[in-house]
This record gives C-alpha cells, structure tokens and sequence, in this order.
C-alpha cells in the first residue's frame, strides 16, 4: 500500500478512535451545564461517581438535536438507555438509584436517524438527591406499599387530580412543572415509574398537555375515576385468559394519566392504561359506568395478550414488518374477543374488506407501517389503524379452519413468523372466492 494512504489511513482510523473513545469528562452535581455542542459525529461522555443507594435525576434538553444517550459501568455494563425520542426539541428525563458505590459513565450523542439535524445544542443537569428528599421518598415509598401489592392500582389518578387542581395555584411555568413532579411524578407507584419510562414522561410535557387540552382534561375527570371500580372485571380477564391459555401469566394492572398520546401499552412487569384516554366517551356530559368498565376490560384483555406474546420474529423467517406487527395486534383483539364475548372487529374494515385486503397485499413486507398501523394522528377520510383489523380478520380465519382450537390459539399468540401463519390460515384463498 502506497505511503500516502498507509498514512491517510492511519489519520482516518486515529481520529475516529479519538472521537468515539475520547477520555470522560467530569463534571459537578446539581449544575447545569448549558448551551453543550452535538455534531454527527461528536460522543459527550461523562464520569460520575455515585452513591449507593443515592437518587440521581438526569435532566438533557434537546435544543434542536434529538439524542440518544445511555448510562453504563466503567466496564461497559449498561444499565439504562434511551427510547426513541419523541422529537428534536424538549426535555429528555430519567432517574437511577445505583445498587452499588462506584464511577458510572452518561454517554450522550446525536439520535441516528435521517432527519434529525446534524448539529444541535443540548443543556445537562445532574440532580443528586438530599439526604432529606432521600427522606421523603423512601416515606412516600413506604405510603405506597399497599397500592403496589395490588393486582390492580389506580390511586396515580388520585394524584394526578391532586397536581391538576394544584395548577391554579401556580404563577410561573416553573411552578406548574413543580406541581406536577412534586404531586404526581414523585408519588408514582411501581406501575406508573415503568409507563414513565415506557412513553417518556416528564414533567414539562404534562404541563405542555394540559395547557393544550385544559377543557379535554376536565371533560373526562369523571370517568376517570370509573377505572377504581375495574378491578373484579379484570380479574374475570385474567380467569377467561388462563381457561383458553393454560400458560398465561398476569401482569399488574396500572391505571394512570398520561400526556393523551397511550390507551394501553406494557412494560416487562405491567399493563399500563391511559385512563384519560381509555375512559374518554363519545359523549361527556352522562356517564355510563357499565359503558366504561366494559370498554376498560376489552382494553386489558388486549394488553394482556401483549405480555404473553413473543418480543421478536423467528430470525429465519421472511422479515415482513406490517404483517408480523398487524397480526400481533390483530391477535390481541381476536382474543380480547374470545375473552370478553364483544366484538372487536370494524364495521369499516367488514364492509371494506376486499379492497383493503388487496390495498394490504401490496405493501405486504414494507418497512414503513404507517398506513395502516400507529396512524391516529395522521389518517384521514377512513378510520385509523386499520391494520388491527386485517390482522384480525387473518388470526379469526386461522381459529375458524383449526380443528384444535386450543393449539390454535397457542399458534397465534406464540407467532413468530407471519408469512406461515397467513397461509395457514387459507385467509388470501377466502378472498378470492
């Protein structure tokens, strides 16, 4: 190799590595550190040395960059990572209490995706608790221990109500977010830490909530505290489940208030319930208590047969995005079905169903999913989501032609590769009759 590219070589190589493994930097608790430059190729890495049993609040302001970031051991041990960020600008939060004392590193650097900017700002803070706020915690933990021994737990309704009420009391915007970390984000049971986690909840973004859809808000304070009266219900889902699935396994069930963005989602431990959205009707102003208790069990139901699912697709099956994530959640309503005795299906989809099948067939095994999952926000002149009910309509035809149902519902609920399910299920030969 000539010496001039042995050279150039060595440079490129050289560079990266200093890039990419540049020393740690340290810096002080409790301080903010502003105005922090992110470039495409730029890693902030941070030493911290932590407390055992300390409680450390990590606070990152995107100014126009969104970042992923990661908190590690010296050796490399991660114990904490980011989702995907909701956007380039705003607040990205999150809490650790280490196991043990010891130097920790916080890696932060610029979210790899197309259209995030190349270059952005960023603001640190690294909060370390009070020996008297430690205090307090541990009280509150202490106070909760009842609501987390429960199978189902909604007093984060309670105080999110108790935050919602406080805000006329604020002057400031600072005041408000005080309020809602304070009475609400601080008081979390072991359920709501996880959906804190799960969508990224922080503070700032209830605040930014509320003010958006104040009257929303007040619209549906009532039926929120219908969730209270769902706990036999949703032990009739669990009993139902465990009857069609003998190896079912219960999560804990977590009523709380979100940012109006989640119905249901899980973590690895929890069904997690936006009750705010959950309970929401097409009309306010009476409320129909059976009409929600119900609406809350076919929700769970639907939840529930998430945390059994499998988390990924056989590794040697044809990767095929929007029909594998269209079935799982298609299954997820065929069985709430079968588990509550309501339809889960779409009037939409059953007077459609010919032509979206054909429309589906199409984008098959695309990577984007928009179209037809995940797209309340976006969709217009057709319902959204209409990617539950071909998965649905797939799963319900695979039941019918099963002569072992029991089996067939250990197939759909472990499927990990949707293009044999979907033949199995001679769902395509039905249409085209």
């Amino acid at each position: 190799m000539p010496k001039a590219v042995n050279f150039l070589l060595f440079t490129f190589v050289f560079s990266w590595r200093f890039v990419i493994a540049q020393s740690p930097q340290k810096i002080e608790f409790n301080k903010e550190y502003k105005n922090i430059t992110l470039g495409k190729s730029s890693v902030q890495v941070y030493s911290l040395p932590l407390a055992k049993e300390g409680i450390y609040q990590f606070s990152i302001l995107q100014q126009g960059i969104a970042v992923y970031y990661s908190l590690t051991t010296f050796d490399n041990k991660k114990l904490y990572e980011s989702n995907y960020p909701d956007d380039f600008v705003g607040y990205e939060k999150f809490e650790y209490i280490p196991a043990n004392s010891g130097n920790y590193l916080l890696t932060i650097k610029r979210f790899d995706d197309p259209e995030n900017p190349d270059s952005g700002q960023i603001t640190l803070l690294v909060k370390s608790l009070t020996k008297s706020e430690i205090a307090v915690r541990m009280q509150i933990k202490k106070e909760l221990e009842p609501e987390n021994a429960k199978n189902v737990t909604t007093i984060d309704i309670d105080h999110f109500w108790n935050a919602f009420d406080n805000l006329k009391n604020c002057r400031t915007f600072s005041d408000s977010v005080h309020s809602f970390q304070e009475l609400y984000l601080d008081k979390a049971t072991n359920g709501l830490l996880d959906f804190i986690q799960v969508r990224d909840f922080t503070a700032e973004k209830f605040v930014a909530a509320v003010s958006k859809n104040s009257a929303f808000y007040k619209s549906v304070r009532k039926n929120t505290y219908e969730a209270k009266k769902a706990g036999p219900v949703i032990e009739e889902v669990f009993t139902r489940f465990k009857e069609l699935y003998a190896d079912f396994k219960p999560f804990k069930v977590c009523f709380a208030i979100g940012i109006k963005n989640t119905g249901g989602t899980v973590s690895n431990q929890f069904v997690l319930i936006g009750t705010e959205i959950t309970t929401s009707t097409r009309s306010m102003d009476s409320v129909n208590s059976n009409e929600i208790i119900e609406k809350l069990k076919g929700i769970v139901a639907h939840e529930c047969v998430h945390t059994q699912q499998k988390p990924y697709a056989d590794s040697n099956a044809l990767k095929c995005p929007l029909l594998y994530h269209s079935i799982k959640e298609g299954s997820c309503d065929f069985i709430a079905e079968l588990i509550t005795g309501r339809s889960r299906s779409s009037e939409f989809g059953e007077q459609n169903e010919n032509k979206l099948w054909t429309q589906f067939k199409n984008e098959l095994c695309n990577q984007n999913i928009g179209n037809w999952l995940y797209n309340g926000s976006s969709v217009k002149d057709k319902p959204a989501d209409l990617g539950y009910f071909v998965g649905y309509s797939i799963v319900k035809e695979y039941y019918r032609n099963a002569s072992n149902k029991q089996q067939a519902i250990i197939d759909i609920i472990g499927m990990a590769d949707p293009i044999q399910l979907l033949l199995a299920s001679r769902y395509d030969q039905k249409m085209k009759k």
